[in-house]
Parts: structure tokens; C-alpha cells; sequence
């Protein structure tokens, strides 16, 4: 199966993490890879359902939770760096 963008994006980022935390990495890529389409599904609902306004506000809670928990595994010198391409992924 062929790899999205996403996914080598985030493996990039995942091998600036210390061996140690790889297999932590690897869960929370799994859970935002995860949740990136229900999040976009729900957000394209949203603009015609205002009821959709919990579901997306959960999702969207937990999608940057899990962004954050992400970039803190990384080497304290490249968490800014990195901070800014995540917030790009995010936006992407």
C-alpha cells in the first residue's frame, strides 16, 4: 500500500525522535493519522450541521492533544523547528 503524505511526513518527524520513544511516536502517529479524516469529515459537516459543533470541538481537542504529546518527544533543540512544521501539517 502506498504511503500518503501524511504518513511520510510524520515518519520524518518520527525518526527525529530518540530510539528510546520511537514506539510511543509510533502510537500517536497511528491516532492522528487516525483521526485526520473524521476530523476533516466532521469539519465539512459542520458548515451545513451546526450541530456537529461537539464532535469536531472533541476531535479537534484530541487531534492537538496528540500533536503536542508528538512534538514533546522530540530533542528540546529541534522542538521549535519542528513546532512550526507540525503546526503546518495541522493546517495542511
Amino acid at each position: 500500500m502506498r504511503k500518503t503524505k501524511d504518513q511520510l511526513k510524520l515518519e520524518e518527524i518520527k525518526s527525529l525522535i530518540a530510539e528510546e520513544k520511537q514506539t510511543a511516536a509510533e502510537y500517536l502517529i497511528d491516532e492522528i493519522l487516525f483521526l485526520k479524516k473524521p476530523l476533516r469529515d466532521c469539519k465539512k459537516k459542520l458548515e451545513s450541521d451546526s450541530s456537529e459543533v461537539r464532535n469536531y470541538d472533541v476531535l479537534c481537542k484530541r487531534y492537538s492533544a496528540l500533536i503536542k504529546q508528538l512534538t514533546d518527544l522530540l530533542p528540546k533543540k529541534l522542538q521549535d523547528t519542528e513546532k512550526d512544521e507540525l503546526t503546518a501539517f495541522i493546517k495542511g
